[in-house]
């Protein structure tokens, strides 16, 4: 029989903090490789965290600092090498001038696609090697997570 391990105050084992670490750990790994088999070793995986973000319609400098947990400044930092590497285009607000509308350019685009095609791919890899069971749970229990981590977002 299996030894359960021990629970803190909140109700979870103390294990599972570690688990989720180590599958971060993973999952930064799977997109560093990608950027390099992709040969897009230039871009740092920071950087290619903003650009996924504007992908998927988080682009605006003030959600991808909290986003990102870091400050204005840090972010305009960011933005301006993108911008300068040719992935990025920055231009004021139609309606309101002092904010900073960003876009990917199509460069930019190709090389979000194409590094998360890796991903997946590599993701669909390990996926297969596990039971349908454990896939189905996964699943269900990535979306509760999420869910929690908007919420926890959204209150800070």
């Amino acid at each position: 029989m299996k030894k359960e391990a021990p629970h803190k105050a909140g109700g979870f084992p103390e294990e599972l903090e570690d688990q989720i670490l180590n599958a971060s750990r993973i999952m930064v790994n799977i997109l560093a490789e990608s950027l390099l088999r992709e040969r897009e070793e230039q871009i740092t995986v920071p950087q290619f965290r903003v650009l996924d973000m504007i992908h998927n319609h988080i682009d605006k400098p003030a959600q991808i600092a909290a986003m990102l947990g870091i400050t204005p400044p840090a972010v305009t930092s960011l933005l301006e090498r993108l911008e300068e590497k040719g992935c990025l285009r920055r231009t004021p607000g139609r309606e309101d001038r002092r904010r900073v509308e960003l876009a990917l350019t199509p460069m930019g685009e190709r090389l979000v696609r194409k590094v998360n095609a890796h991903r997946k791919r590599y993701l669909k890899a390990v996926l297969e090697r596990m039971n349908a069971e454990a896939r189905r749970d996964l699943e269900r229990s990535l979306r509760e997570f999420v869910s929690a981590y908007i919420r926890a977002k959204e209150g800070s």
